[in-house]
């Protein structure tokens, strides 16, 4: 091996100042050495081995820093080579090594991908997923986690074998595929439903467990043609099996009254706490988990909470009461028991105005999901629809508790009785119907998917029953503020308009109020419903991108068929985006999976198919920081800030706002170091001189790039990370 020659280039730390001055990027120095010499390299270095031109990079260290670029120019460019490398030199660059067997973390780049046949954003990948990844026949489109842990990949992507039992059959596929995933031994996946639709696809939902331990939130969906086999997609999110805590150190009892005690003074736990992995924003944590009911402000409440089992910290809270044809009415006579007494059953009416209105709105929302969808109750096999009225003394809101419906009377000035609007019957069931399809989590933005789809299916019904007009993107005006004329609780077509709601994705609520914003930030979502079924651009201009109109029933087609099959309980706004973009191409087409992706464009949902970011041109206005300069001509490019970088040390929305000189075409483009080289992960390349992007990212380092497609003069460009 001493005698293998390769070719080194060094590049500067620096980068930006040192490699991009004028514009361009400097040369890198070349010089030959032996592979014998590669032991000089300290673990502060990153490493990158070619074989087979470029195909695999192994990233040994974060951040922009000193690297050497190493190209095997021998004969014999055996994958084993860069294991015998490593097993060389490993422990002087800090690398564990084990042998042939080990598996090495390298970047996914945009190359790669291409070579791959997928389409996808940068992301860590291990060498044994781009194997795995290799034995697809295609891939056409791969999202990942902050982990390199695929949580959307669709094209051609093998067949399921093994005669009829489809969920054997699909259990066999991810175990031959595990590695894609980074599913180790100690991980495993129990089939928990399967479901064939009406265009001849099977989707099979597994849940994981690790350790033997239920990871909540764990879960992929394979989606397949019935008929062929073939696996089309794959949706959800699972945790790698690596390092994380097997046994609490804290006494179950102790850890839920901790945090219990923290969201009431008084409650009862409702069940036994368990031992689970639970998916939080900041990672999986091993963690007790308990159902618990108190009493606030809002009225009664049911959390399911994990409680560190280390720590003791509360981690996660998954609230189970959602507020805003086999029927049976009651009444709770202004009380709280529930169900209360029975006013009205199946086929039976009553003098109770309030009651009656329950019963006949119930059965509207139930024809109209039998009628579009061809559902049968809101668990698709004819449960009966308990609502129950007069609930509490001047109790404006209403409800599902994960098992019926509940509506306040009102107090007769914010609102009407609840059960006499079809929005809120509609919007009730419809969380009826997500429990028992993508059941997602009521907190944080999978919580406001949930709201966005119960508004989404209310107008939707509303629309099957009284015709599309300006009433439709009303949400519950025939109850709300019953003093105030054309007045609603919310706004799908101007979210923004009830003085509270979020219309853009990249200025949402971030924070702990409203369970992390579930009805506020739903906004986002149902202007992108909006737009999708009748055309146009944001109400605000945050975008210039123009929506092609679909139509409310095929928009409500769409949204229904993800929200049944693609969505998982984490899903994130992006993950919406896929999965409503697939559920449009095998419904309509191609036009139709574009226009889907327009309507999430427009409301700043990061995922377009051409790299990430958000960015339409036209003048916009962003807060931040000004950054000024000047490009003398067509291809001239500047780095921002100042020509170097930034580093941003939490995940959150970067933002960059760009005018140039009047009659000019300038571009704006998003970089982050990926461990090894700048990768563009965002762009805006409009026709005119201003441009915007916004873009959510993770820690790391960044960089911004304004290029001249046309035209020369001074530019402003104001950015903001997080």
């Amino acid at each position: 091996m001493s005698a293998r020659r390769v070719i080194v280039s060094a590049v500067s730390a620096c980068l930006l100042s040192a490699c991009h001055e004028g514009g361009t990027a400097a040369e890198p120095e070349l010089r030959t050495v032996t592979a014998d010499d590669l032991a000089a390299l300290g673990p502060g270095e990153v490493l990158e081995l070619d074989l087979s031109e470029g195909a695999v990079r192994f990233a040994l260290a974060d951040g922009p820093i000193d690297f050497s670029r190493v190209s095997v120019r021998s004969g014999d460019q055996r994958p084993a080579l860069v294991q015998d490398l490593l097993v060389r030199h490993g422990e002087r660059w800090g690398v564990q090594t084990a042998g042939a067997a080990a598996d090495f973390a390298f970047e996914l780049d945009e190359g790669m991908v291409k070579a791959a046949g997928a389409a996808g954003r940068v992301a860590t990948f291990v060498w044994s997923q781009s194997q795995a990844i290799g034995r697809m026949p295609r891939v056409d489109r791969v999202e990942a986690d902050e982990a390199g842990v695929p949580r959307f990949i669709a094209g051609d992507l093998g067949t399921l074998t093994g005669g009829g039992n489809v969920r054997e059959s699909a259990r066999g596929w991810l175990a031959d595929m595990a590695p894609v995933f980074r599913l180790g031994d100690e991980a495993d996946l129990e089939a928990v439903r399967h479901t064939t639709d009406s265009l001849g696809k099977v989707h099979v939902r597994f849940q994981q467990y690790l350790h033997d331990l239920p990871v909540v939130g764990g879960e992929l969906t394979v989606h397949a043609d019935a008929a062929s086999g073939q696996v089309q997609a794959v949706t959800g999110r699972v945790v790698p099996d690596e390092a994380l805590p097997l046994a609490p150190t804290l006494d179950p009892d102790d850890a839920i009254k901790a945090v219990a005690d923290g969201l009431a003074d008084e409650w009862v736990s409702a069940d036994a706490p368990e031992l689970v992995y639970v998916l939080t924003e900041a990672g999986p944590r091993l963690a007790w988990q308990a159902a618990v009911e108190y009493a606030d402000e809002e009225g009664p409440q049911r959390d399911v909470v994990f409680a560190d089992a280390v720590s003791g910290e509360l981690v996660a809270r998954h609230p189970q009461i959602h507020r805003v044809k086999n029927r049976k009415v009651y009444s709770a006579n202004s009380g709280t028991k529930l169900p209360g007494s029975v006013v009205v059953s199946e086929g039976g009416s009553t003098g109770d105005k309030v009651a009656q209105a329950a019963y006949d709105l119930s059965g509207v929302t139930y024809d109209f999901y039998a009628s579009q969808f061809g559902r049968d109750s809101f668990n698709g096999a004819g449960a009966t629809i308990h609502s129950t009225v007069h609930y509490s003394k001047n109790y404006v809101n209403a409800f599902w508790n994960g098992q019926q419906m509940v509506y306040g009377d009102g107090d007769g000035y914010y609102a009407s009785p609840f059960a006499q609007d079809l929005d809120v019957v509609a919007h009730e069931l419809t969380h009826a119907v997500t429990q028992y399809e993508a059941s997602l989590v009521y907190q944080n933005q999978s919580g406001a998917l949930n709201e966005a789809m119960s508004d989404i299916m209310a107008a939707a019904a509303d629309a099957y029953k009284n015709g599309v007009s300006a009433k439709t993107w009303l949400l519950a005006e025939t109850c709300w503020t019953p003093g105030v004329a054309n007045d609603a609780m919310r706004y799908m077509a101007n979210p923004t308009q009830d003085g509270q709601s979020y219309d853009y994705y990249p200025e949402r609520y971030t924070g702990q109020q409203d369970n992390g914003g579930v009805h506020i930030n739903s906004g986002i979502a149902n202007l992108a419903f909006y737009l999708l079924s009748q055309g146009g651009k944001h109400p605000r201009n945050k975008t210039n991108t123009v929506v092609p109109a679909l139509g409310i029933d095929k928009a409500a087609q769409i949204f229904y068929r993800a929200l049944t099959n693609y969505l998982n309980s984490n899903a994130t706004f992006q993950d919406a985006r896929n999965a409503t973009a697939q559920a449009a191409a095998e419904l309509y087409g191609a036009d139709a999976a574009t226009a889907v992706h327009a309507a999430w464009t427009a409301v700043g949902v990061p995922g377009a198919p051409n790299g990430g970011g958000e960015g339409d041109g036209g003048e916009q206005t962003c807060s931040g920081t000004p950054f000024t300069g000047n490009l003398s001509g067509s291809g001239e490019e500047q780095f921002q800030p100042n020509g170097s970088y930034y580093a941003a040390k939490s995940s959150g929305t970067h933002t960059g706002c760009l005018v140039g000189p009047a009659g000019a075409d300038f571009d704006l483009y998003l970089y982050k170091w990926n461990g090894s080289a700048w990768a563009k992960v965002a762009k805006s390349e409009g026709p005119t001189n201003s441009e915007s992007v916004s873009y959510q990212g993770t820690a790391g380092y960044y960089t911004w790039q304004v290029v001249s497609a046309s035209g020369a003069g001074d530019y402003t460009v104001t950015l903001k990370a997080p």
